[in-house]
């Protein structure tokens, strides 16, 4: 079990060490970011295990200001996977466990294997974002596997949401700085009105989908809270919500719309205190009337009526993502052997394909194509079936956690329909997040 007190100082030093982060782009210096990394390194080292993935995923929104340079590679994936590498050596050199399984080592070499001879025969070139694919196709199931049941959702969930709350209110300051906007992107369409942020993220989309997870997240752990943690969440997720509505998203409105209808029906089906029931539907009505009347809410509001008043049809929906699909199925019917082997995930365009899918199952059979894709989902699998499986006798339960973990699934991979995740840390670390989701929901469930 985690210590409370520990995790109290992680998550101070933790602070410090984003404080330094902005401290150092604010002042144009290298030399504090480097001390705010090796303060990083510190704070893995002196971590317990089970707490590596709730660090993983408090750092994971400024992981793009995790750098000298807006060009260079971000330390945090480079830092986070030879982290991930030395917990493995260790626990193999100490003998404690035997943590390699041979389903894992079947799959990574099947995987690798794979890929190298695509790449070879079309004649790919290999990238530093390969082989930290390939360290995590193996890293991964090894972490779940043996941490699986000991690492906490909550605190997972609440230290995502504040290093997200975090980097968006330093980017709001740091946006303001000449230096800062090769970090920050803004989209800012002047001729009709409206300006799209989204933190240290270059993709409103992307940044918004990392709220959605964590809303989902507290949503579903204030359902087996006291009224006085109900509240304290809540005004975590209005603040959540207050940056997600900056990025003007549509994907995040209709998705963050979906939770709540379905959360909703949740909670009233729930056993429990009538008493806890009633806060959490004041403290949801409340929270409704704040975003509809609140002047801090109001200009999103607005940005959203001009967004949705830009629609006229499928292509402004999407905001063009069906014509960039379009393409791609014309591609895969072009070129039957790319559709049937792919690319060996390299970060290549071929044949009148210029733009990024924007569609993560897209861009998986673009990159690996059928044959690729089916090693892929054997993968996927294998990382499911880590995890316990438990009787639930009680249809009502049964009900309840099926839901829940529905709830929390769309707010997971949802957004992958509109974003090109394979490429990026999420693909990892949110679907472990999901990982320690479903276990966490089906073991409220039963106490």
């Amino acid at each position: 079990m985690l210590n409370n007190r520990k995790v109290l100082i992680i998550f101070i030093l933790m602070f410090v060490d984003i404080s330094l982060i902005s401290i150092g782009h604010y002042l144009n210096m290298n030399s504090i970011i480097l001390l705010s990394l090796l303060l990083l390194i510190t704070i893995l080292l002196i971590s317990p295990y089970s707490l590596f993935l709730a660090i993983l995923l408090f750092y994971l929104p400024w992981s793009p200001v995790m750098k000298f340079n807006a060009e260079d590679h971000s330390f945090y994936t480079i830092c986070f996977v030879l982290y991930f590498i030395y917990f493995l050596i260790v626990n193999e050199l100490e003998g404690k466990i035997s943590i390699l399984r041979i389903e894992s080592l079947i799959l990574t070499c099947s995987i690798f294997t794979y890929t190298m001879i695509i790449k070879l025969f079309f004649g790919n070139s290999f990238s530093l974002g390969y082989l930290v694919f390939i360290f995590m196709v193996i890293l991964i199931p090894t972490y779940i596997k043996v941490y699986h049941r000991k690492i906490s959702f909550e605190i997972c969930i609440v230290f995502f949401s504040l290093g997200i709350v975090f980097a968006g209110l330093s980017s709001k300051i740091l946006m303001n700085y000449s230096h800062m906007l090769p970090f920050i992107k803004v989209s800012n369409w002047e001729t009709i009105g409206l300006t799209r942020l989204s933190g240290f993220y270059g993709d409103a989309n992307f940044y918004s989908a990392h709220i959605l997870v964590a809303v989902s997240g507290l949503l579903i752990i204030m359902l087996n809270k006291s009224f006085k943690n109900v509240v304290l969440l809540s005004i975590l997720v209005l603040t959540l919500l207050y940056f997600g509505l900056l990025s003007v998203s549509k994907m995040f409105l209709v998705v963050l719309l979906s939770i709540i209808v379905i959360w909703s029906l949740v909670a009233l089906i729930s056993k429990g205190k009538i008493t806890t029931k009633i806060s959490i539907f004041i403290v949801i009505n409340l929270g409704c009337l704040i975003i509809a009347t609140s002047e801090l809410f109001a200009k999103q509001i607005n940005m959203y009526s001009i967004r949705f008043n830009m629609v006229s049809d499928i292509s402004t929906l999407t905001t063009g993502r069906s014509d960039i699909l379009s393409d791609y199925f014309t591609f895969f019917k072009q070129n039957p052997t790319r559709l049937l082997f792919g690319q060996g995930y390299s970060e290549v365009f071929n044949g009148g394909i210029t733009d990024a899918a924007h569609n993560t199952i897209i861009q998986i059979i673009y990159q690996f194509g059928i044959i690729g894709s089916i090693i892929l989902l054997f993968w996927i699998i294998h990382l499911f079936n880590i995890l316990d499986k438990t009787q639930i006798d009680s249809v009502n339960k049964r009900i309840k956690i099926n839901l829940n973990i529905f709830i929390f699934a769309i707010a997971c991979f949802a957004p992958w329909l509109t974003l090109d995740i394979l490429f990026a840390d999420e693909l990892f670390f949110i679907t472990s997040l999901f990982l320690i989701g479903i276990n966490y929901i089906k073991g409220a469930e039963n106490v």
